[in-house]
């Protein structure tokens, strides 16, 4: 019985990061429940941005044993080779809008996949959006002032996140 929901998200500004977070579906509920504090940082105002970013760490140590899997990277393909790791057990993807009409084009048609644009409408899916749009962001954010992904690594572990 496939069991996962994977989400995938893309933040882009003078460097693109794509961040890949998967969870049991039966977990869905209490996450949504321990990270009723998850916010889109993009939407913050700049003093709020900081303060809520430095908190994540602690507020991810919370939510992270409900995760199967979180990944982040600045290539496409290990981005890809990593999702299909998870489809056979995928009951859904959540896929970036500029992601899945660019890259992923073949997946649009697919009943078990659905836009992030829509999915964090919903309030089941809202959460993992939120999740995983606010890892891409930090990763974003970490990856611009040290361009080394073995850099970006070793800093999202020290922060807890991978």
């Amino acid at each position: 019985m496939k069991t996962l929901v994977v989400s995938v998200d893309r933040s882009k500004e003078k460097r693109t990061i794509y961040a890949l977070v998967v969870v049991n579906y039966g977990n869905l509920m209490e996450l949504r429940e321990k990270g009723s504090w998850l916010k889109h940082i993009a939407e913050l105002r700049k003093q709020e941005k900081r303060s809520y970013i430095s908190k994540f760490p602690q507020r991810f140590a919370l939510i992270k044993p409900l995760l199967e899997y979180v990944w982040v990277t600045p290539y496409f393909d290990d981005l890809y080779n990593q999702m299909s790791k998870f489809e056979n057990n995928a009951r859904l993807l959540i896929i970036d809008d500029v992601v899945l009409s660019k890259k992923l084009r073949d997946y649009q048609d697919r009943k078990n996949v659905f836009k992030e644009s829509i999915a964090k409408k919903r309030r089941e899916f809202r959460h993992i959006v939120l999740l995983t749009d606010n890892i891409a962001y930090i990763s974003r954010e970490i990856y611009e002032k040290t361009p080394n992904l073995t850099a970006l690594k070793k800093e999202l572990r020290r922060k807890g996140i991978l």
